[in-house]
């Protein structure tokens, strides 16, 4: 082997590293604002959410609004995993985790959606696209 070959040989694995932790934390920087849901899936999270949620959620009778600037500076820089594994595992107060994690991300796309979050071209598919997703507030 030449040495130049070598070089390149030795200097590829550290390449294709770099490039993929590069796309992993830009991955990382995802937030709310992204166009994370779609239109669709916000409005089966509304049927859910009325269904569900409404009761309790909704002039903050029992539970706290899910929307506005007091729902947002609460959940300000947290994982929107968070906020899906808050109501995955104590929601409904009725029934905790009697939700499935389809249901839930529909209502987390409508809460998104409420809170004037854009939706985008695909729903939210899974919990572990979550984990790398914020919270921030409005522009």
């Amino acid at each position: 082997m030449t040495g130049r070959a070598l070089l390149i040989a030795c200097a590829l694995p550290w390449f294709v590293a770099a490039t993929m932790f590069g796309q992993t934390s830009a991955a990382g920087d995802a937030t709310v604002r992204d166009g994370v849901f779609s239109q669709e899936q916000a409005t089966r999270g509304r049927t859910g959410y009325d269904a569900k949620c409404a009761g309790c959620h909704d002039g903050g009778t029992m539970g706290p609004e899910l929307w506005g600037d007091q729902f947002l500076a609460q959940w300000e820089n947290k994982t929107v995993a968070a906020f899906f594994t808050r109501i995955q595992t104590t929601m409904p107060e009725d029934a905790p985790g009697s939700l499935t994690d389809k249901d839930v991300l529909d209502i987390v796309a409508y809460v998104l959606k409420t809170n004037g979050f854009p939706a985008g071209d695909k729903a939210i598919e899974s919990t572990s696209a979550l984990t790398a997703m914020k919270f921030v507030s409005r522009k």
